[in-house]
């Protein structure tokens, strides 16, 4: 009797391994998927805004905005920060109202745009 409890058990155990297994792929493949969406967003985001000023920018093949021209030059995006702007709605929630865009460049630049566009 103690060796088919044993033998039960070892057979669930290899059996219900392989699908939890299975079950963590799945959520880290759905989560992966998320990131890569909310990643384009934010890039088609940033290129929207920069359209919005009528300012020339480059995207990298990721969808990055790497290159902005401003006063004729072209310079280098090293880094891009999105600061929500928040306001006090009627009931008292805060509600974002716009966002403001931080271009860090190359070159020690900063261009800073305030836009009222909603990430969609």
């Amino acid at each position: 009797m103690k060796g088919f409890v044993c033998l039960l058990a070892l057979i669930l155990f290899f059996v219900g391994l392989p699908a939890l297994h299975a079950q963590e792929y799945g959520k880290i493949r759905a989560l992966n998927q998320r990131a890569a969406y909310v990643i384009k967003q934010r890039n088609d985001f940033v290129a929207q805004v920069l359209t919005s000023y009528a300012i020339p920018h480059e995207r990298n093949e990721q969808g990055v905005v790497v290159r902005i021209k401003t006063d004729g030059r072209w310079l280098d995006v090293t880094t891009i920060e999105i600061v929500p702007v928040l306001k006090i709605a009627g009931d008292k929630r805060q509600q974002v109202a716009a966002h403001e865009l931080f271009f860090y460049t190359a070159n020690g630049g900063i261009l800073n745009l305030l836009s009222e566009l909603t990430i969609h």
